[in-house]
């Protein structure tokens, strides 16, 4: 194994709801290795916490590191958690709840110092540090993609909030006639995530709709990749550009509503729909969010796309690791 760097490593993994992201990063902030793999979403937690170890190792293969070199870790997570004791208390997208998700990583690892915290957080922080939101002293984050997340950066730092899980944008009530306790219904996420727009198309395929997405939408144990909504769209699917017009209208209300209470420096949007789909995605969100914002006279709503691309859950758990 030849190493590629010198000096301690940090390691970042970015844990989705489809994919697993590991990054090595050196002392100057430079990813020197990576990995990745499918997350097995379906084989429960104990598949999941192997998972993490064999994309950690893919990432210190390619940088030509041992494990022993890793001084500090961080796992960015989907859902709520309980940071300081690294526990992901609840978790949809991986039918998680109160997994000690460090656990899996703390004896491959002894030697690191790990840390856990809400995905959509660190990628907020790589792009407040690093990305988009450079220069901002307030900054409201919101990821789509197979669920909605959500932060908010004040000062180049992450604000919490009271109960600790500040930003969680994708749980806000956006459609009080479905709104259920306890249920996803009526919610940003069930209407404007991947998961909001499986759901949308099964529904209007079963009403005899057509879709170039109806197998994709259909296979159990399967999800809706966004690059297969951002091909539905370039081929002119109408019922695929009806779903990404619903959800980037349901973001950009979402975001209005946020401004009107908050009113953020910038919002910065990722995640995997918004950043495959692209420009038309990033238009709508905008448009709908200028439609109804309620004061912009000494103030304009600014909205720009993430600049790290899938870097940023890596580079904010990185940063984060070090902290």
């Amino acid at each position: 194994m030849t190493p590629r760097t010198q000096g301690a490593l940090t390691l970042g993994i970015d844990l989705g709801g489809t994919k697993i992201l590991a990054g090595v990063v050196d002392g100057a902030g430079k990813i020197v290795g990576r990995g990745r793999l499918e997350t097995p979403f379906a084989d429960g937690t104990a598949a999941i916490g192997e998972a993490l170890v064999v994309v950690a190792d893919l990432a210190l293969r390619e940088a030509g590191a041992r494990r022993e070199r890793v001084e500090a870790l961080a796992v960015a997570a989907p859902g709520t958690v309980d940071a300081e004791n690294g526990v992901l208390l609840r978790s949809g997208n991986l039918s998680a709840t109160n997994w000690k998700i460090l656990e899996s990583l703390r004896g491959p690892f002894s030697t690191a110092r790990l840390r856990l915290e809400n995905d959509v957080r660190l990628a907020a922080l790589g792009e407040a540090r690093l990305g988009a939101g450079r220069g901002a002293e307030t900054m409201v984050a919101v990821w789509v993609g197979t669920g909605i997340g959500g932060a908010v950066i004040r000062g180049g730092r992450i604000h919490r909030g009271w109960n600790r899980n500040a930003g969680e944008i994708g749980m806000t009530r956006i459609d009080f006639r479905r709104a259920k306790p306890g249920s996803a219904e009526g919610t940003l996420e069930g209407i404007a995530a991947k998961v909001g727009i499986e759901a949308w198309l099964r529904k209007k395929i079963e009403g005899g709709e057509k879709t170039c997405l109806q197998e994709a939408v259909s296979k159990r144990n399967s999800r809706l990749k966004s690059l297969q909504l951002r091909d539905a769209a370039l081929a002119k699917d109408a019922l695929a550009l009806r779903a990404l017009a619903r959800s980037a209208k349901a973001v950009g209300l979402a975001m209005a509503n946020v401004f009107d209470v908050f009113s953020p420096d910038l919002f910065v949007l990722g995640g995997g729909v918004a950043m495959d789909v692209g420009s038309s995605y990033l238009a709508e969100v905008r448009k709908w969010a200028d439609t109804f914002a309620f004061s912009q006279e000494l103030g304009k709503l600014r909205i720009e796309p993430a600049a790290l691309g899938d870097d940023g859950g890596l580079l904010g758990a990185a940063l984060y690791a070090r902290e």
